[in-house]
């Protein structure tokens, strides 16, 4: 196990040494609650966070979201890269939430080398607007609502560091990509 560490750690910190916009823990931008962002304003902060997140894809092998407080703006707006394509959410609130929950260990670029087993609403109704100025609303369930509530969080202050269940913080020693919803902690 610590030999797994160990590793994680050169990965970690080849993340800080080639992807210096990433903010972590303990940076008080990362508490704030964002303001909202004119259409210009999102796009432009989706772009940046894009190179951003293809840095750190590029070093660790994963990475599926960033949120605009990671990279230092406390704006409401936060990306996803999902079947090689990114999508920008512009503003998002969360209208609805499943009474049914499930679990996931969840890695945060900004908790470094550390996961949380968070409990999170198996299902979301999502209202944001898209890169092309277009209001949607969509009802997301399974991984993407588990991704989409996690960066939404970033935007209300909050890690998921900050909603684990006891007991589920950890070094991570696994294979985020083959990390699974389970119904149970």
């Amino acid at each position: 196990m610590s030999q797994d560490i160990k590793q994680k750690n050169k990965v970690f910190e080849s993340v800080l040494d080639n992807v210096p916009e990433i903010r972590y823990a303990g940076d008080s931008i990362l508490r704030q609650a964002t303001s909202s962002v004119t259409l210009q304003e999102g796009v432009e902060i989706g772009k940046r966070m894009e190179i951003v997140l293809l840095k750190y894809r590029k070093i660790t092998g994963w990475g599926r979201g960033l949120a605009a407080p990671q990279i230092g703006e406390s704006k409401s707006v936060f990306i996803t890269y999902l079947d090689s394509q990114f999508e920008v959410f512009i503003n998002p609130k969360i209208l609805e939430k499943s009474g049914k929950s499930n679990f996931y260990k969840e890695l945060c670029m900004s908790a470094g080398m550390v996961a949380a087993d968070v409990e999170r609403p198996d299902w979301i109704v999502m209202e944001w607007m898209d890169e092309k100025g277009i209001t949607k609303s969509e009802k997301f369930d399974g991984f993407k609502a588990r991704l989409y509530q996690h960066e939404e969080a970033h935007l209300r202050g909050r890690l998921n560091l900050d909603d684990a269940v006891s007991g589920g913080i950890e070094f991570v020693t696994f294979d985020p990509l083959k990390e699974q919803l389970s119904d149970t902690k």
